[in-house]
């Protein structure tokens, strides 16, 4: 089987992603083993790790899979007997919740997405009741007691046990995890990877767990864990299940994350794509993966359809207009959020840089809000600067529409931040993205005296992720009956905290 691909179908794969206002980060295909195309959207790049959601999952399943190789624990070693220091629910099913059970999503354990992650989300399992229908409940709990039980049988977190096993041999920089409040790395959210080093765990799964002629993952469950497990539909047309933290489908597997994140291997094309997208419509978002962007593979390129794409990915360049009025903004003064403000913004997600609604999982983020705000004025630059918690802010927001890189550190992770400004109806503007999120924040200042208002907004909107994708009382809670109140509440709250936050100059 030769390499081949057909551009064609590539860029109809990019006009589907625009009609239904998915925003493209990057794209890898792999196919024989060979990239065959890899390209990013202005202002991402191969070398920014991505925040991952659940594509997590399917690296803590590796962890498993080392960990069963080296006899840690089996397939069969029940869940109870590893964790005594926790107090479980009283039940008698306990002797059938096994490392099999957690792995395919089938502990039959109360779950909703919205607990904290900071706590202690083992604790949490154990205390948890069982749910009186059993079956598949997708569910990060699950995933979490993987990686958890990892750490307490090797004496090592996922980063420090997988480094010798997976990262080194393939090639991967050691990765940043976010952890919990007692130090376990979340197991089913929290991994920042680059994608080309998705594409190599992937392929390295494609290939019997070797890369470079030498075996990495153990054979055994490259196969056990990408294979269907759990079995949801066979009509004949469509066979799709769940393995150990893998979603398969048609002999496809699957790495997937909430917002368009998607790593699958086509044993068809004996190719690899890495998709990581930024949606809220996660229907349509697989559907050009699994029906449009599939075709490149069955047909050759030409050269009509090779200049449709390289115009296409050219235009895609980000051509900004300078902000024509500079603002008028006191540069000798620091401004301090109101008592009322601050109150009414920790309601929910105190306001800071990283959209704090996008990152209900994020495990250590900061429970302050952004405070003791200055700023510095040149002609090509505003320099904002404020405080979260103990960290310390800078961005540098570009005023002559070439928009300007920025580090900051937030929870001992290290940001890239992007961002530009404009005035519209005498407010500025500041539109940030920290690159190693999927998220955009548009910061609104409207200066008067000695006060500043803060308008901030995010994109993709999580309320809206969950009205799209969730439809069920799954995602808060097993009982439908509250789902409605949930929904409202939820809202609710997120919709405050998009109103102005009011700081004063002392």
């Amino acid at each position: 089987m030769g390499n081949k691909l057909s551009s064609e179908w590539i860029y109809k794969y990019y006009k589907g992603l625009e009609e239904y206002n998915i925003e493209n980060h990057g794209l890898i295909i792999m196919q024989n083993g060979e990239t065959v195309f890899e390209e990013y959207a202005e202002p991402y790049s191969q070398d920014i790790p991505h925040t991952l959601f659940s594509v997590t999952k399917s690296i803590v399943s590796t962890a498993a899979g080392f960990a069963i190789d080296e006899g840690l624990f089996t397939l069969d070693s029940k869940i109870i007997d590893f964790f005594p220091e926790y107090t479980p629910c009283k039940s008698d099913q306990w002797d059938s919740l096994t490392v099999r059970s957690v792995l395919t999503m089938q502990s039959n354990k109360e779950f909703t997405f919205l607990q904290d992650m900071r706590g202690n989300y083992t604790e949490m399992f154990m205390k948890a009741p069982f749910r009186k229908k059993g079956g598949f409940l997708y569910s990060n709990n699950d995933a979490h007691v993987v990686a958890a039980l990892v750490q307490k049988t090797s004496g090592m977190n996922l980063v420090d046990y997988l480094t010798p096993r997976l990262f080194k041999p393939l090639g991967i920089d050691t990765p940043f995890w976010e952890t919990n409040s007692i130090g376990e790395c979340i197991g089913g959210t929290g991994g920042h990877f680059k994608l080309r080093d998705l594409a190599k765990i992937c392929q390295c799964y494609a290939d019997g767990g070797k890369y470079n002629g030498k075996q990495v993952i153990p054979e055994f469950w490259t196969r056990e864990a990408t294979k269907i497990q759990v079995l949801f539909k066979d009509d004949g047309k469509i066979k799709e299940g769940y393995g150990y933290l893998f979603w398969i489908k048609n002999d496809i597997f699957s790495m997937t994350g909430m917002f368009g994140q998607l790593i699958s291997y086509i044993p068809e094309h004996n190719a690899v794509i890495v998709t990581m997208n930024c949606c809220i419509d996660e229907g349509n978002n697989s559907r050009l993966a699994e029906e449009v962007l599939i075709k490149a593979f069955s047909e050759e390129s030409d050269p009509q359809w090779d200049k449709k794409l390289r115009e296409y990915l050219e235009s895609r360049k980000l051509k900004l207009e300078s902000c024509n009025n500079i603002p008028k903004i006191p540069t000798n003064k620091t401004f301090y959020i109101t008592r009322f403000s601050d109150l009414r913004a920790k309601i929910m997600f105190p306001q800071g840089l990283i959209n704090r609604s996008l990152t209900c999982s994020f495990a250590k983020r900061p429970k302050e809000n952004m405070n003791e705000l200055s700023f510095e004025l040149n002609e090509s630059t505003l320099v904002m600067k404020w405080k979260e918690d103990e960290d310390t802010i800078v961005v540098n927001c570009a005023l002559d529409g070439k928009p300007q890189l920025s580090e900051c550190k937030i929870k001992g992770y290290q940001y890239k931040i992007w961002s530009y400004g404009f005035m519209k109806d005498g407010k500025f503007t500041a539109v940030i993205k920290p690159l190693n999120t999927l998220s955009t924040q548009y910061f609104t200042f409207d200066f008067k005296e000695n006060q500043v208002k803060i308008s901030c907004t995010g994109t993709p909107s999580f309320i809206e992720f969950i009205k799209k994708n969730a439809g069920g009382a799954d995602f808060f809670n097993t009982h439908p009956k509250i789902q409605s109140f949930s929904m409202g509440f939820l809202e609710k709250f997120l919709k405050s905290t998009e109103k102005p936050i009011k700081f004063i100059a002392r």
